[in-house]
């Protein structure tokens, strides 16, 4: 038993030992590992048109680089690579753009260490903008519509879509591509945004007017553009041959009335011919006819209800005193008359694809 205690002191005594003198093991110098360089992300800060074939991109400076390479891409394609510039740029111009284009921009660093190249990572998102920007226009600044119409509105000089938004939907609303609906009378501003700046129409909506108001809007509107303002400041059109016969026509403001007169010269005598009119007040039109010969002159006046001209009746016209005039000048006027209405229903039907009936003739049948 005192061998056995005695020969495991033994054992414990030399592993305690070989535990407290570590073993001689011979060392190698560790292979020393060259880590690779990181190289910041450039920070963009702004890309800015100047002009209509300009626009400027700006980062942030980064430290230690050796340069910086551009890319751009247009209208959402793939980015491509237009420029390396040295570290000392923080800017670049971009001239080869088109305007009405959007363009954006990225930058990517780049560092030269042990005789390779080091990139940074880029701003995926980049900057963007559109070329000329401040030349686009909206196609219309101002526009009155007509309940249950439709207007397209569009900015100008570009194929790009903008946001279409409107400040008052109960009154006019907007579509995605730019399509205004007037819903009820009212005014509402319509905004489409495009590469940060706004374009606006203001829109008057009305109620819609009927068939033969919106004809005699147009045959004014004629009127208006192809003749010439006389001192009465009336509208005048004339439309003579080289006698001086022919149609005269005319819009009164002051009294809102379409003037569908004629003239007609012989060598006996002149006439003259006046149809008042406006029968989206009234059905009743008013005629005066005017004669002169060398003894002086004569007029007569007579008033008829459109709607019931066929075209082929006789008026009684009659004098300032009411008194009735004689047959054979009454005939005169109607055949007068006739021809005047005749020429001007070819007139509208040639010119504004109207007829008298869409101003009030509704049984005109010549």
């Amino acid at each position: 038993m005192k061998k056995v205690k005695k020969l495991f002191c033994c054992i414990l005594a030399g592993l305690m030992f070989a535990l407290a003198v570590p073993a001689v093991i011979p060392e190698f110098p560790a292979a020393e590992v060259q880590a690779a360089p990181t190289v910041a992300t450039p920070q963009l800060v702004s890309a800015v048109p100047y002009g209509k074939t300009k626009i400027t991109v700006k980062w942030k400076p980064v430290k230690g680089v050796n340069g910086y390479r551009i890319y751009r891409r247009t209208n959402g394609s793939k980015w491509q690579v237009i420029r390396n510039v040295s570290s000392r740029y923080t800017s670049y111009t971009d001239t080869q753009i088109s305007s009405g284009n959007e363009y954006t921009y990225t930058v990517r660093a780049y560092k030269r260490a042990g005789g390779k190249i080091y990139w940074s990572k880029y701003v995926i998102r980049g900057v963007k903008t559109i070329a000329g920007l401040n030349y686009l226009k909206i196609n219309n600044y101002r526009k009155t519509i007509y309940t249950g119409t439709t207007y397209d509105l569009k900015i100008l000089g570009t194929n790009l879509k903008p946001v279409w938004s409107t400040n008052n939907y109960s009154i006019a609303g907007v579509y995605r591509n730019g399509r205004v609906l007037a819903k009820r009378p009212g005014k509402a501003r319509i905004t489409g945004e495009l590469g940060g700046r706004k374009f606006t129409c203001d829109v008057v909506v009305k109620n819609r007017p009927d068939r033969m108001a919106l004809s005699y809007s147009k045959v004014i509107q004629y009127i208006e553009k192809n003749g010439k303002k006389d001192s009465h400041g009336n509208s005048v059109l004339k439309i003579l041959d080289d006698t001086g016969s022919g149609l005269v026509m005319q819009y009164v403001p002051k009294e809102k009335l379409l003037d569908f007169g004629s003239v007609i010269f012989t060598d006996e005598a002149a006439s003259g011919l006046d149809v008042l009119m406006n029968c989206t007040k009234s059905d009743r039109v008013n005629i005066q006819w005017v004669i002169a010969v060398d003894e002086g002159y004569l007029d007569a006046y007579a008033a008829m209800y459109a709607s019931r001209y066929t075209g082929r009746g006789r008026l009684t016209f009659r004098y300032s005193d009411k008194k009735i005039v004689e047959d054979d000048l009454k005939e005169a006027a109607n055949i007068q008359l006739h021809e005047t209405l005749k020429m001007y229903n070819e007139f509208l039907k040639t010119k504004l694809n109207l007829s008298l009936k869409d101003l009030g003739f509704k049984a005109y049948n010549y």
